[in-house]
């Protein structure tokens, strides 16, 4: 994560929150903003290697052959 992404997530999420411009908001606020905006980002991250792994676990796991597939009445 690079810190202008953390930038411009800490935005967002005080711009849902407060009317105000974020250049006004005092220091403190910003940089709760800012702590939020790494975790959330960083459980995104995680989210997308889980997601990943579990494509991967399913793409192992089809059959070989499209006769082996298991056919669902429709």
């Amino acid at each position: 994560m690079t810190p202008d992404q953390v930038e411009l997530v800490a935005q967002a999420f005080y711009g849902a929150e407060y009317p105000g411009d974020w250049d006004d908001a005092p220091e403190i606020l910003q940089e709760q903003f800012r702590d939020l905006a790494r975790m959330a980002i960083a459980l995104l991250h995680r989210q997308i290697q889980h997601n990943r792994s579990s494509l991967v676990l399913a793409k192992i796991a089809e059959p070989v052959h499209e006769e082996e597939a298991v056919r669902l009445p429709s």
